[in-house]
């Protein structure tokens, strides 16, 4: 592996690393969450957060990225500075009136989701837009630079503030009123996190000697258009589950009736475990964009093909791996972390769209790397009409079930869509019967050896202390057992099983060719 090759698999790790513990937070926080507020407060903050997500995952990863690339193609001192300034100025712009339409229009958004209460949770959702511009730009250029650290950086210490944020202002909020009280910690949270990362980056900003002040700001028209229409073309590829949540609060709402608030805060229960469930999955997928990338640009399609190939595939097992493992310790992992049973059966429904929407974010990225990122933003504009419509349909009839096929028929629809454009395009191979049978086998012994060790432990104890230690045993018990498996079975080749961390070490074997 050549030093520049080492140098983006650092890089790459480096990222992957610091979205990990903040993605990790950000779905493992909510279980707290829940248990202080109950499935209606949950509900509550379901209801308002989403809405800022898609911003922010824009402003993480999308923007930039576009930022980054236009600094670097603008070397010279001059031009950067007012390249700089008017990225700056855009997204202010931008911001400002996001921020404006969600403080006043708190009440109409309310109105359009079906609770009227919502309105004072979503007027604080307006204020951690304030943020967003500098936290873009100032990550672009340092990416720009080859700088990783400071998003890296900022990216985990923003994750902590708001976090400690939500949780603290939802607890004052329960104690001085209700649900919609301790909802405004949302708002709150966000605006903090907002707050100390861009802090952390002016600090960072300040060590390597930019200057700030008044420069009169480039707004090329060309600009401009790629910064907003790019950079929302590549964050598609992260939005797949956050477009869900914002079409379930529009949606679900009316159409569930008296108890919506508690049947809805029971199926968002969901939504943290998804994503813990998409994190494990993409973490491993990940790590080759870089090559994809390297290699597609140097017009090498056989190697870029190899490298896309062995991402869906590290996906494909993975992501299979952690749907069906959901659905086997469900039944003991909802009343560990959620304090009740209800809606296990729900639950395990939706644990699909784990490996469904790990594949499409996988082939989504796959697709930007070799600079089809406006593909994935169509197929992603698909799956939320898909959602859409199955939520229109099946929840008056099915309820929160319904909801659930619904996400799972636009998840599923949206990754089969991008592995055919792959395919199309030559960097994606279907993996041959033999292989879908070792995985098929693979799973369900995992399944199985999950399974028996929560359901029999749990017969056998009671209490929530102990459900979660027997979750615990057994999402470890399959998780063994499915390496172990692979391993055996040779799942991946050996440049492929090298390319994972840890394993080969611990695991080391060469394949039979």
């Amino acid at each position: 592996m050549s030093s520049q090759t080492k140098q983006w698999m650092e890089a790459a790790l480096l990222f992957s690393a610091a979205a990990a513990v903040a993605k990790g937070l950000s779905a493992l926080y909510k279980i707290p969450y829940q248990n202080m507020t109950g499935d209606s407060g949950f509900y509550v903050y379901q209801q308002v957060y989403p809405l800022y997500g898609m911003m922010l995952t824009a402003a993480v990863y999308g923007l930039p990225l576009v930022i980054s690339r236009e600094m670097t193609l603008n070397q010279e001192p001059g031009m950067q500075g007012r390249v700089l300034s008017g990225y700056v100025t855009v997204l202010m712009v931008l911001s400002l009136t996001l921020a404006a339409a969600v403080t006043f229009g708190a009440g109409w958004i309310a109105g359009a989701m079906g609770d009227p209460l919502l309105t004072e949770p979503l007027r604080w959702m307006g204020l951690p837009f304030l943020f967003l511009p500098f936290l873009s730009v100032l990550r672009g250029y340092f990416q720009s630079r080859h700088k990783v650290a400071p998003t890296a950086v900022t990216q985990v210490v923003e994750q902590f503030v708001r976090v400690g944020v939500i949780l603290l202002a939802a607890w004052i909020g329960m104690q001085a009123g209700n649900v919609y009280t301790a909802g405004r910690s949302a708002g709150i949270g966000a605006a903090a996190g907002g707050a100390a990362g861009t802090v952390v980056m002016l600090l960072y900003a300040r060590r390597s000697g930019l200057r700030f002040g008044w420069v009169r700001p480039d707004l090329a028209p060309d600009r401009i258009r790629r910064l907003l229409v790019q950079g929302l073309f590549v964050s598609a590829a992260a939005m797949l589950l956050l477009v869900m949540q914002v079409i379930d609060a529009f949606t679900m709402p009316e159409r569930l009736g008296e108890q919506a608030a508690a049947q809805k805060g029971v199926y968002d229960r969901s939504w943290p475990l998804l994503q813990f469930g998409a994190l494990v999955t993409t973490v491993f997928a990940y790590a080759s964009l870089p090559l994809v990338t390297k290699a597609w640009e140097r017009g090498d399609r056989e190697e870029a093909a190899m490298y896309a190939t062995a991402a869906v595939r590290f996906c494909l097992v993975f992501g299979s791996a952690a749907a069906a493992g959901l659905a086997a310790v469900m039944p003991a992992a909802n009343p560990a972390m959620f304090q009740t049973p209800d809606g296990t059966g729900v639950l395990q429904g939706m644990a699909f769209i784990a490996a469904a929407g790990s594949l499409y974010m996988t082939g989504a990225a796959l697709l930007h790397a070799v600079g089809s990122a406006g593909t994935a933003a169509a197929v992603l504009g698909g799956a939320a009409l898909i959602k859409l419509a199955g939520n229109l349909l099946l929840v008056p009839v099915y309820g929160t079930a319904g909801a659930a096929a619904a996400g799972a028929l636009a998840a599923g629809t949206a990754a089969l869509i991008v592995l055919w454009q792959l395919a199309m395009k030559g960097l994606f191979r279907m993996p041959d019967r033999r292989f879908i049978g070792k995985l098929g086998v693979s799973l369900l012994v995992m399944s199985a050896a999950a399974y028996l060790f929560t359901a029999g432990g749990t017969t056998l104890t009671d209490g929530r202390l102990m459900a979660a230690a027997w979750t615990g045993t057994g999402t470890a018990a399959g998780a063994a057992c499915f390496i172990l498996l692979i391993h055996r079975n040779r799942l991946f080749t050996e440049k492929e099983w090298e390319q994972l961390p840890k394993l080969p070490k611990l695991l080391p074997y060469r394949s039979s060719g």
